[in-house]
Formats: C-alpha cells, structure tokens, sequence
C-alpha cells in the first residue's frame, strides 16, 4: 500500500498546482477585464492562448521542439496505460469476453508477462522524463520572452497580452512547480518499472473483493450482476500463489479424503465441492457460500456437458427481474484434480462449449487454451476433506439446482 499511497500524494500534488494555475489565470484575466469591459473572460483566455501559440509559429525551431513534446507526451501516456490494462488485465478481460474476439484478446493478455508489463512502465517514464525536461526549456524560454515583450506596457493592461510582472512569474513558478512533480513521478514510475515495485494486482483485490460480494447479495439484483462479474473477472490468468490474506490456507492445507469418498461422490456432491471451492477463491466462508446458493434475488445452477467423459460441470446465475443468465465459470476434472476457468458473466447461449471457449478436444482428452482461475487447481480429495464434512455443505447442495445439459 505504500507504492499507492506515495502515487496519491503525486496526483494529489498535481491536482493542486493546476488549481492553483486556474486561479493565477483567473487573477490575470480579472485585471484584463477591468480595461477590457466589452469583452467576455473567455475571449480573453481565448485571445491569449492564441498569442502564445502565434509566439510558437514564428519560432519554427521552438514550435518544433513542442510538437516532439506532445508526441513523447502521448507516447508516455500510451505506455502508462498498457502497463495498466497487462497490470490489472482480468478486471479489463471481464467486459472482453462478450464476444470471440473479445476471448482471443483476453487469451493475448492473459499471456503477458511482468517483464512486458515493466518494460512498457519503464519505456513510457523514460520517455515522459525527456519531454519534461523538453517542457521545462520552453517555459524558461516563453517566460523570458513574455517578460521582455511586456517592458515596453508595465503596468498597463490596455495591451490584451500584458500579464503583471508578479502574476507572469507566479504562473512562470507554478508551470515549472507542475512539470517538476511530473518529473519526480516519472522517475519513481520509471524505477517501479525497472525494479519491478509494482504491487501484486491480487493484493488490492483481495482486501475488497469481500465487502463486494458481500454487498451484492444485499443490493439490487441489477447491482448484484455487476459485482459478481467484476468478481469473476479477478479471478483468472493468475499465476498459482496462495495469498496469505485470502481464506483458503485452510482448503488447501485440509488432509486428503479417503479415494473411496471421492468415488461415492454424485454430480450434486461435485457441483457443490467446486460452487464452494470457486467462492472461497472469491474470499467467502463456507456459510456464506450457502447463503449465495439459497439467495431469492438469483438462481446457481450446473450444468452437466455430455461427450465430456463427466470431466466438464459449466456453472451459470439465472436473475429473474431481469430474466437473464450468466455463465460463471467451468470446472474440467483430469483424475483427483480439478482446475476452473473463467466464462466472464458471458450472456450468450452455449450452443458448443469448445468452439466458444476454446478448448482443445482430442478423444477423451479436453485441453483449454485459456489459463485456469488462480489457485483453483486443487485436489478434490482435499475438497471434500476441506468442505463436505460442514453442515453447510448439505445447504449449499439444496441450493444449486441442476440446469440444462450445455453440448460439448
């Protein structure tokens, strides 16, 4: 938290000083008004940017050197915001995937790398560090300019484009305070990039993803749909780390069950293993969970997939207001495990599991191109030595309704 809490007191610090630029202006415009009555503030502030560019056009190399400014502005910019979107790519992946090519583009993100991530970071600050330094000789060069050009009208303001010597160096200190901030955040951005200080996504995730699920049950059912798509969004193409602020140190340290038990289990006993398994990843307890597959608001159901060898169970919330169904996730069992794999809240009706979630069928061998859900690659023994022996088990079972079989 204390990278967050360092780039706040940068965006903070440049909040402030563009506010106190407006004010400047605003100070310099007032005194303009008072010669100037006919005219409105905005053909004043109009007036002037429009000077100060005509200054730029008859200074061909001056006009150059802020063009490659504002191109290496926009570049930075570029960078910082894929740094973003690879850095928190399964919030960005959940409004993706409502259609192919919103998957094949998830698959592209959830392929990348911190290096890529970091390089990306790194390049944009650099580049955002020689533009400062570029905006910093300019504004030295437009105040000297400004300050020379108003010697002949001090303290006379019956020239539309004199500015009072103490306001134009105000605004002078003020433009060049702002691009100093920038600096110094650039260069913190550009050493997180470098030594990769970027916090863990799941971090941030974690310490809110249960008030959110929480708060979902208790909202409107439109509010609820929201959240719990952002919940599943957050879920996928994670590296296997267990988190020790998440809740499921406890499921993957339970003793494995007896092979026998995992034999007895029925399709009902599985879906509800894999129902709490896959909340418990989203930071609820198990009576929680329970809570969630009685809710009146909406209806979990699984679906069985034919031609899949009983390896597939799809996973879907019906809300009635709204007549609508989400599909939540998959679970594909391969033996003792299992591993889930993310189907964003897709809306659409499933009318070929492999084709629109690009699994790879050979025989019986069911292979996914997109990565599992983070950390959802368990034993199912542990599962049921984690989960079935709980009262709440046999809640969350009655909950969960058995819906159509989605083909293969």
């Amino acid at each position: 938290m204390i990278f967050y809490f360092i780039l706040s007191l940068f965006l903070i610090a440049v909040l402030v000083v563009i506010a106190l630029q407006h004010l400047n202006t605003n100070r310099i415009v007032d005194i303009q008004l008072e010669q100037h009555k006919m005219m409105f503030p905005s053909q004043v502030r109009g007036a002037r940017i429009v000077y100060v560019r005509g200054i730029y056009r008859s200074h061909s190399s001056k006009r150059n050197w802020r063009l490659v400014a504002i191109v290496l502005d926009v570049l930075a910019a570029i960078g910082l915001v894929t740094a973003i979107v690879m850095h928190y790519q399964d919030a960005f992946s959940a409004d993706l995937m409502t259609s192919p090519f919103g998957l094949r583009l998830a698959e592209m993100l959830a392929a990348s790398n911190n290096e890529i991530q970091n390089i990306f970071l790194f390049g944009g600050m650099v580049l955002a560090l020689i533009s400062r330094m570029i905006w910093f000789y300019l504004t030295q060069w437009l105040f000297q300019l400004l300050e020379k050009a108003d010697q002949d009208h001090d303290s006379d303001a019956t020239d539309l484009y004199w500015t009072p010597k103490h306001l134009l160096k105000r605004q002078y200190q003020l433009r060049i305070s702002l691009q100093g901030i920038l600096m110094v955040g650039a260069i913190f951005l550009a050493l997180t990039g470098a030594f990769n200080w970027l916090p863990d996504a799941s971090e941030m995730v974690s310490q809110t993803r249960l008030p959110r699920t929480v708060s979902s049950s208790s909202a409107s059912t439109a509010s609820s749909s929201s959240e719990v798509t952002n919940e599943s969004a957050t879920t996928s193409s994670w590296t296997q780390n267990t988190d020790t602020t998440y809740p499921i140190d406890a499921m993957k340290t339970a003793p494995l069950a007896p092979a026998s038990e995992l034999a007895s289990l029925t399709d009902a006993d599985r879906a509800a293993l894999f129902f709490t398994a896959y909340w418990t990843l989203n930071g609820l307890q198990q009576s929680e969970v329970a809570d969630y597959a009685n809710s009146t608001s909406e209806t979990y159901s699984y679906h069985l997939v034919p031609g899949s060898s009983s390896k597939l169970i799809v996973f879907s919330e019906f809300i009635p207001s709204v007549n609508q169904t989400d599909y939540m996730f998959y679970a594909l069992i391969d033996g003792e495990q299992v591993a889930f794999y993310n189907m964003y809240q897709s809306k659409t009706p499933i009318t070929s599991l492999a084709s629109q979630y690009s699994l790879t069928v050979s025989g019986t061998t069911l292979r996914p191109t997109m990565p599992e859900i983070r950390d959802s690659d368990m034993n199912m023994r542990q599962l049921i030595g984690a989960f079935k022996s709980d009262k709440s088990f046999d809640q969350t079972k009655k909950g969960l309704h058995q819906g159509a079989d989605i083909p293969l």
